[in-house]
């Protein structure tokens, strides 16, 4: 299994179309298999670091994502109307890639009902350069609890959904002031054996 990083197009690309259909539908494919084996990476900086361990490193990308898949949940449930706070989340680049894929959402008259949920997180990579971290997780994707809802109110979640999904998501610092607060810079199907 690879934990190689993907180039950063089809990371923003993949993880845009994850973040909308993850919520809406999840159609992901994967193999079974067992839980991969985290190979995180030293700090890179020798100044300070910004989290001194990996265990502190992984509980901000947990909080990070947690604030995410929060904020997604009520864009999502307003049919893709409220994406101006997307920022407070994602980089610039992720927000903007979010913003094009809620569009459809917006454009099919459908929005979301229930909660985004993950577990079975796992540190893959840390590393620190010129005040700004960055931190690579693997995570199972849980929207069992969420339904797709029209606008008439009818529940049209496709009945063979795929409920839980691995997925890696890279994080950074979302401001120099605040360097521990992460927020989402790109999200993808995990490439490795699926082990959610």
């Amino acid at each position: 299994m690879s934990l190689s990083r993907p180039t950063q197009r089809s990371r923003r690309s993949a993880g845009a179309a994850l973040a909308a259909a993850g919520a809406v539908a999840l159609l992901l494919s994967g193999c079974a298999g067992g839980v991969p084996t985290a190979s995180p990476s030293p700090s890179a900086d020798a100044a300070e670091p910004i989290f001194a361990s990996d265990e502190e490193a992984l509980a901000a990308a947990e909080s990070g994502y947690s604030s995410h898949l929060a904020l997604v949940d009520q864009v999502t449930a307003s049919g893709g109307v409220d994406v101006s706070r997307l920022r407070e989340v994602a980089t610039s680049s992720y927000a903007e890639n979010l913003t094009d894929s809620l569009g459809r959402l917006q454009e099919s008259g459908t929005h979301t009902a229930g909660d985004t949920r993950f577990d079975s997180v796992g540190l893959i990579e840390r590393f620190e350069t010129e005040g700004v971290a960055t931190v690579s997780v693997y995570l199972c994707l849980d929207v069992t609890d969420v339904r797709v809802v029209d606008a008439g109110g009818q529940d049209v979640t496709p009945p063979d959904r795929r409920n839980r999904a691995p997925i890696q998501v890279e994080l950074e610092s979302g401001s120099a002031a605040e360097p521990t607060q992460l927020v989402v810079s790109g999200a993808q199907s995990w490439a490795g054996d699926d082990f959610c």
